[in-house]
C-alpha cells in the first residue's frame, strides 16, 4: 500500500532526523564540556600564576623590608659610632681661648672673694659695740 510505504519512509526519515539531532546535541555537549574543561584548566593556570606572583611579590616585599631594616640598623650603628666618637674626642680649643677662660674665672673668683671680705668686715664692726 502506498500510504503505508509513505508512512514508513516518513517515520524512518523522522527517526534519522532525531538520531542526527541527538548526535549533534551529543557533539555540542561534548564540545561544550571540552571548552568548559579547557576554561577550567585555563582558570586554574591563571590562579596558579596569580598565586605564584603574589608569593613572589610577598617574598620581594619581605626582602625589601629586611633590606630596609638592615640599612636602618646600619645607619643607627653609624650614628651611635659617630656619637661615641664625638664623646671620646677631647674638645680642642686654642691656647688663647683657654687663657681668656682662665682669666675670666680668676676675675670671678676675685669678685666673689672681695664680696665675702666686705660681708666679714660689716659683721666685725657690729661686734665692736660694747655690751655692758
Amino acid at each position: 500500500d502506498m500510504d503505508t510505504k509513505y508512512n514508513l519512509a516518513y517515520a524512518r526519515k523522522k527517526l534519522q532526523d532525531q538520531q542526527q539531532q541527538q548526535q549533534n546535541q551529543d557533539q555540542q555537549n561534548k564540545d561544550n564540556k571540552q571548552n568548559q574543561d579547557q576554561q577550567n584548566k585555563d582558570n586554574k593556570q591563571k590562579q596558579d600564576q596569580q598565586q605564584q606572583q603574589s608569593q613572589e611579590q610577598q617574598a620581594q616585599n619581605q626582602d625589601q623590608q629586611q633590606q630596609q631594616s638592615q640599612e636602618q640598623q646600619a645607619q643607627n650603628q653609624d650614628q651611635q659610632q659617630d656619637q661615641q666618637a664625638q664623646k671620646a674626642k677631647p674638645l680642642e680649643i686654642s691656647k688663647e681661648d683657654a687663657e681668656r677662660m682662665l682669666s675670666a674665672i680668676q676675675q670671678q673668683e676675685k669678685d666673689v672673694k672681695a664680696k665675702v671680705d666686705k660681708q666679714k668686715a660689716v659683721a666685725a664692726k657690729v661686734k665692736t659695740e660694747k655690751d655692758w
